[in-house]
């Protein structure tokens, strides 16, 4: 049943019976009220009635005290007859009283002290209660959370992850852990949202900082992927180096080996690659979802090396070829004319291309100098950085250009830039131009 309509059925179910609890009760007190009143109406109509039941009760309590042992019998003798005596006194001038009364109160009376009718009371719950219940949702609850479509919306647009939300999400766990410097799981957060905006520097010393008060493995292994990061996916020096240790300590720690795998790959080194997949496959199950994405690695490691595969698989053989011309981006590289004395000819030039709206690690890259510009580039499947995230998997990519003065692929002041997006997959003939320079 549709949640909105569960809620309506359900309120409704519960005001009906809020209306029958208190319909009974206002019925039972009127019924009660008329019985009242009726006794009042007898007990005034015939006054010696009443005087009889006070004194039956006068005798009662007399017997109890009797029994009690408080009076012997000829004092409870002695006491019956004293109320009888006052009973026979008492009859005469309520009588009188009470048709007194009744000539005084004649007409207007009887109205006065007749039983009212409920139905007055019962038709303005009946008809109040479901309405004030409505009026009351509409002002303090959320009417527009029984619109299923308007709700679908809503949390559309509450679970859309935009940058802005990432910065201020950001900026409020850095002041949070300027209190709480020893928070683990704050750091590691901070570092998580750092390297989705593409800050790969400060997500780095996040994850030193985490790494400072919990020697987790699984954070230096994290920490080695956005190193690699923040180098343009190059894993030479501490990334390997954090890799191996992990790897030393634990040959089976799945992340690690996922990595080195990674890691060999964009070094082209596919027999070491091809070897830590296949450890990592003995350590993930058959029915893991990591399993088909590890093996389709594990197969293009096999191709690159010239093997057959080990598990043929008719998705692998039909996936687009790495020279396929609707599998890649063709172009030329250029220097901007005003900017040639800026870089000199041995000065690193990398050609990559990252996702338009997400993660800046690049699915392809390429890499030349500027003696060789301008230069023709080819970006496909065969230049990715890692084979479970490659050009072929994005209908459109951002193409960049960066002149590195240092030869390091992480971004420096003075490096010169430019990009070129969006880009279909399958374009040809791509002119970019490398004339932005990094502040």
């Amino acid at each position: 049943m549709n949640p909105a309509l569960t809620f309506i059925v359900l309120a409704v179910g519960l005001i009906a019976v809020v209306l029958v609890v208190l319909c009974v009760a206002l019925w039972r007190g009127a019924q009660a009220g008329a019985l009242a009143l009726q006794a009042r109406d007898a007990a005034r109509d015939n006054p010696a009635l009443a005087n009889a039941a006070v004194y039956r009760d006068q005798l009662l309590e007399l017997e109890r005290e009797h029994a009690l042992g408080n009076l012997n019998d000829s004092e409870l003798q002695i006491a019956r007859d004293e109320l009888s005596q006052r009973l026979l006194d008492d009859v005469g001038p309520a009588e009188a009283d009470a048709d007194a009364s009744d000539r005084g109160t004649s007409g207007g009376a009887t109205a006065v002290f007749a039983p009212r009718q409920p139905w007055v009371g019962l038709t303005a719950l009946i008809v109040l209660v479901p309405v004030l219940s409505l009026v009351m949702y509409g002002l303090l609850g959320q009417p527009e959370a029984l619109d299923p479509l308007a709700l679908k919306q809503g949390v559309s647009k509450e679970a859309e992850v935009t940058p802005e939300k990432l910065a201020t999400m950001a900026a409020a766990l850095s002041r949070r852990l300027e209190d709480e410097p020893n928070n683990v799981e704050g750091w590691v957060m901070l570092a998580r949202v750092q390297r989705a905006l593409g800050q790969f520097e400060p997500s780095g010393q996040s994850l030193r900082k985490a790494l400072a008060l919990s020697q987790d493995d699984n954070l230096a292994i994290d920490l080695a992927e956005v190193l690699a990061q923040q180098n343009a996916g190059n894993f030479a020096g501490e990334p390997w180096a954090i890799i191996q240790r992990v790897l030393k300590a634990d040959p089976r720690h799945l992340s690690g080996l996922f990595l080195a795998g990674s890691a060999s790959y964009t070094e082209s080194n596919y027999s070491a690659a091809l070897r830590f997949w296949e450890r990592a496959r003995e350590v993930v199950a058959a029915d893991s979802p990591d399993a088909p994405e590890l093996d389709r690695a594990i197969a293009e490691a096999r191709d690159k090396l010239g093997m057959a595969p080990a598990a043929p698989n008719a998705a692998l053989k039909t996936s687009p070829s790495v020279g396929g011309p609707q599998a890649q981006i063709r172009g030329r590289v250029s220097l901007a004319p005003e900017l040639a004395g800026k870089a000199g000819p041995q000065d690193t030039v990398f050609v990559y291309a990252t996702a338009v709206n997400g993660s800046r690690m690049p699915v392809a890259i390429v890499r030349t100098t500027v003696a060789a510009l301008p230069f023709d580039f080819v970006l496909d499947d065969s230049t990715a950085m890692n084979p479970s995230a490659k050009l072929s998997g994005l209908p459109e990519v951002t193409v960049r250009v960066r002149v590195s003065m240092s030869g390091q692929a992480v971004p420096q002041a003075g490096d010169i830039m430019g990009s070129v997006s969006p880009v279909k997959l399958g374009s040809h003939d791509l002119k970019l131009i490398a004339k932005d320079i990094q502040p």
